[in-house]
Order: structure tokens, then C-alpha cells, then sequence
């Protein structure tokens, strides 16, 4: 068998690999090069004109038809070309929150990265976020005397800038009388290097009005940092044992200060953290899911 996954968002190369690993052949192809270094197996002819671009593109695609299953990412239609040559061996991941509705029939296979993205693509399933639990460990953890909150200032995503609790953050600061300080994630950092970001913060506080957590809090979770963040009633469901402290907006100040106080607890809270990112977002049961699909849709 042979998988290929196209724009990969970081999902489709995480999955790549850990297929590679259990012994499926698996690559990733991909429009452009990804800003936070992902590193893709194919790169798309880029033409300077949209146009031409297009129309190379659905020749180019001709060099991957001896693919088995397609695994797409994209939050865009695929050429008509593409969807007729896999038909049957074709699967939708939806990853974008902002997602409103199915890309194609219901007798297409879709996965979701949020459970949320369900209720515009009901008829889908929650595929968690994969992380590599061996690079992403607690072992990566550095000594340091301050308590320090994590968190995205990156400006690479404007819209996601809203969701960022920034001036919480700040106010619990203000509150603590434990030696504290903020260690917001300003710059782009290569993906193969985040690890030496987590391995010096105490908490990670995520995105806050999206009902779900997001890719950077499971790699926290991962290295056993406690995750601040907000899942809404009905994704609720989906993750009963989740140990992240959920909580609203005006209480992530508070959220903050109790675990900044209480190490005891913290130490808790992160273990259970790690405890739950191996059980359900290790990157090799994750491929393992998908497998199990694309072997579905062989038979």
C-alpha cells in the first residue's frame, strides 16, 4: 500500500512518518514549503502565475497516480482529475476551525483534528492531533527557578490572535507573589526545535474560545507541562479523561495563580498531562487509526 497525504498542516507529516515507521509506504506532497519547517517529501512546480499554476497543477498531479489512497488536508476542492482518479481510495481532513461545511459527499471518508469541526462536517470523525511522544517527553525539560506561562504571540495567523488570553496573562502576573514571568512564543521557531521552548515554561495557556485545544497544547501536554485552555459542553464528550484545565476567559487569571502556587499540584496535573497525550495523541496510534481506514477502503 501506498499513501499519499497532500498539505499536511503538520498533521499529514507527523502521520507520514509514524506510517513509515510501522512499515507503510507513506509520503507527503505539498503547494509550498511549510513555515514551520515540516518538511515535505514532493513540492508542487510553483508558477508565478495563477493560471499557469493551476493548469500545470493538474498535469503534475499525473505523477502521483500510482499512489493508493490520498489523504488530503487541503481546505480547498481538489481538481476534479484528482477526485475521479481516487475515487473510493479518497479521505478529507478538516483541520481549519473556521470550517463550514463538507467538501464533498457523505460517501467520502472525512477525518477532523477538532471535534468542533464536527458540527459543519457531521458526518466525520474525530481524529486526534498527533504528537511524537519520544521527541516530545518531559526528559526535554530544563531546570529553572521562575514560573513561567507559556503561550502564541505569533502574528502568522491573524485571525487566531483574538483567542490568545494575553491580557489575562498579564493580570495574573500582577497577582502572583511567587517570582513569575511570561515567555510568550514571539517567533517562528522551527518544529524541530520546540521542544527546547517547552523545556523552559511551567504552564501552557492555549487558545481560549474555540472549544477545543489546539496542536501546541498536546506538544506541552506531551512534555508533561499542565495545559490551560477551553473545551466547550459538547466536545466535552469526546475527551472525558482530558486533564487540561478548561476553563472561561475571566477565569484564566485564576487558573494561572493556582497552579503557580501549588507546585504539588502542578507536577500532578502534568503528569496526567503526559499520561494523556500518550494514550490519545501519540503520533503511532494515530497512524495506526488511519491505517485501519485506508486497509477499509483497499478490501
Amino acid at each position: 500500500m501506498k499513501v499519499l497525504h497532500y498539505e499536511h498542516n503538520g498533521v499529514g507529516v507527523i502521520i507520514s512518518r509514524s506510517l513509515q515507521r510501522i512499515g507503510v509506504e507513506s509520503r507527503v506532497l505539498s503547494s509550498a514549503p511549510h513555515p514551520f519547517g515540516f518538511k515535505e517529501d514532493f513540492l508542487f512546480h510553483r508558477h508565478r502565475f495563477r493560471t499557469w499554476r493551476e493548469i500545470r497543477r493538474r498535469s503534475e498531479w499525473k505523477r502521483y497516480y500510482d499512489f493508493d489512497i490520498l489523504h488530503s488536508h487541503d481546505s480547498l476542492r481538489l481538481p476534479e482529475n484528482v477526485i475521479v482518479h481516487w475515487r473510493g481510495k479518497l479521505i478529507q481532513h478538516y483541520h481549519d476551525p473556521k470550517t463550514t461545511g463538507s467538501l464533498y459527499p457523505a460517501n467520502v471518508p472525512s477525518f477532523v483534528s477538532l471535534p468542533s469541526i464536527l458540527k459543519a462536517v457531521p458526518n466525520a470523525t474525530w481524529l486526534p492531533i498527533p504528537v511524537d511522544t519520544d521527541v516530545f517527553s518531559p526528559e526535554k525539560m530544563v531546570p529553572h527557578n521562575n514560573f513561567r506561562i507559556g503561550y502564541c504571540a505569533q502574528s502568522l495567523d491573524p485571525s487566531k490572535q483574538k483567542f490568545i488570553p494575553s491580557r489575562e496573562i498579564d493580570s495574573a502576573l500582577d497577582k502572583l507573589t511567587t517570582k513569575a514571568e511570561a515567555l510568550p512564543l514571539l517567533n517562528i521557531i522551527q518544529h524541530e526545535h520546540m521542544t527546547g521552548y517547552y523545556g523552559k515554561i511551567d504552564v501552557w495557556v492555549d487558545r481560549v474560545g474555540q472549544d477545543f485545544y489546539g496542536f501546541a497544547a498536546v506538544e506541552a501536554a506531551a512534555m508533561g507541562i499542565p495545559v490551560i485552555t477551553q473545551i466547550g459542553e459538547d466536545e466535552k464528550a469526546f475527551v472525558p479523561d482530558c486533564p487540561f484545565t478548561s476553563v472561561d476567559r475571566t477565569d484564566v487569571p485564576a487558573a494561572i495563580v493556582s497552579l503557580a502556587e501549588d507546585e504539588t499540584s502542578r507536577k500532578a496535573l502534568g503528569a496526567r498531562a503526559r499520561e494523556y497525550a500518550v494514550d490519545i495523541h501519540d503520533s503511532t496510534r494515530v497512524a495506526r487509526r488511519c491505517l485501519e481506514l485506508y486497509e477499509s477502503l483497499m478490501r
